[in-house]
């Protein structure tokens, strides 16, 4: 069977066999050993009463009936013969044997003997005048008796078998069914459907099973959500830009602008296209690809002043000035992520900030850290994590991209950046890396 309850039906099944016979072949050779060892005793205790009958009076004296044997509250009867120095019986239980030669190894190893084609256990003692005595008991009365408990026994294993057996079935039926639900449940599982929901397990193993795959299932339709609001709100954005090229190249085909007012909407609409796409594509890449990223030998003082040059334009338009603290810094980075993040950095504090963004460089005993603080209103502290989503977009924010892409440059360097409150009043987004 490929299911894991057929699996573990059969291995159960197995099992018990095994474990059955296992147990019955036990019991038959402890039940053997132990009968040896009493019918042994036995007869040593049946020998001791018969040589004091003999030494009380006449080897005749002594009969078959006063030699008893006794298993399990049963009453059996040993027999005997007493030999002389030629091996010659001279008197026995039975007295057809009476005058038979029988050569019986008088050894301590040696405990069984055959006789009329039937094999005995006996046990032997010297007497006065060269005389033997050997008592012995058939072997077929050893053997009902051990097949007596061995009947009991294997009724008693193959009882505890079924109801091991019908608890086992049990509990693999148990086992086995919050898988089958949630087996039911990942079949049916849609991202975008809101009704049907992973069930949740106990502490057991399996229920933790069930917990994980509930918690996956809710992480993935909050990632299909937030997919969703991410391309509804690209969409409005490449929407924007577009409608306005498309409405100021009418106009100018219809004379209702100039053609010099109409071109300069259209080339900043473009270039603020080719932005987004742009963003787009690098986010796309840092999600999807697996690259190795180049490492150089930069200044990162020359690096953050390049990407404050970038800002300018941008930051003189809203009359924000951009400060710099700065030393000397040269190390080997992946200078091209890192001038990435420092400009989406500058980028947001520019576009927050009421009339000033301070960007910091710091050294570390490991690497270094990059700073930048805005003075504008900062990020409430309950959405200072959301803000490095994808799909966040602040109150004057764009497209919501710039952060997120920060965020999967510094997963990828595994290093962290952080949004904090800034001294100046508004928000401190701050990247530390670390130097292998």
């Amino acid at each position: 069977m490929r299911t894991i309850r057929g699996r573990i039906f059969i291995a159960l099944i197995i099992v018990m066999i095994f474990s059955v016979f296992t147990s019955v072949y036990m019991v038959d050779r402890l039940v053997d050993g132990m009968l040896m060892d009493q019918a042994r005793n036995q007869l040593r205790i049946q020998m001791e009463k018969g040589i004091q009958i003999i030494e009380g009076g006449d080897p005749e004296d002594l009969s078959s009936d006063d030699l008893e044997l006794r298993f399990r509250d049963r009453m059996y009867y040993a027999d005997f013969f007493i030999l002389n120095k030629e091996d010659k019986i001279i008197a026995a239980g039975d007295d057809e044997m009476i005058g038979r030669t029988v050569h019986i190894s008088m050894g301590r190893q040696d405990h069984f003997f055959e006789l009329n084609q039937e094999k005995m256990m006996y046990t032997h003692q010297n007497l006065k005048n060269g005389l033997r005595i050997i008592v012995y008991t058939p072997m077929d009365i050893l053997n009902q008796v051990s097949d007596r408990i061995l009947h009991i026994s294997i009724r008693s294993v193959i009882i505890s078998f079924v109801v091991i057996f019908i608890v086992g079935l049990w509990l693999v039926w148990n086992t086995t069914r919050p898988l089958m639900k949630l087996k039911e449940a990942v079949s049916r599982f849609e991202p975008s459907y809101r009704g049907a929901r992973m069930p949740k397990g106990d502490d057991t193993e399996i229920g933790q099973l069930m917990n994980t795959f509930h918690t996956m299932s809710e992480r993935i339709r909050l990632h299909h959500q937030q997919q969703t609001e991410f391309l509804q709100n690209i969409s409005h954005e490449l929407r924007t830009p577009l409608m306005s090229i498309q409405g100021y190249a009418e106009a100018i085909k219809d004379q209702v602008v100039s053609v010099e007012k109409g071109v300069e909407v259209v080339s900043t609409e473009s270039k603020r296209l080719i932005q987004l796409v742009d963003k787009l594509l690098q986010l796309t890449r840092l999600e999807t690809l697996d690259e190795v990223w180049k490492m150089t030998n930069v200044d990162l003082k020359e690096l953050i002043e390049q990407a404050v040059q970038l800002l300018g334009p941008a930051a003189s338009e809203r009359q924000v000035k951009i400060e710099m603290h700065a030393a000397a810094m040269e190390l080997a980075i992946p200078a091209e992520q890192i001038f990435q993040l420092t400009i989406n950095f500058l980028q947001n504090a520019v576009r927050y900030a009421a009339t000033e963004v301070v960007v910091t460089l710091e050294q570390t005993p490991s690497g270094f850290c990059i700073i930048v603080d805005d003075d504008g209103p900062g990020v409430p502290i309950a959405e200072r994590q959301s803000v490095f989503e994808r799909n966040y977009i602040g109150e004057a924010g764009v497209t919501g991209i710039g952060l997120a892409i920060c965020k999967h440059i510094a997963d990828k360097l595994q290093t962290k950046v952080e949004c904090l409150e800034s001294p100046n009043g508004g928000a401190r987004f701050t990247f530390e890396y670390k130097t292998k």
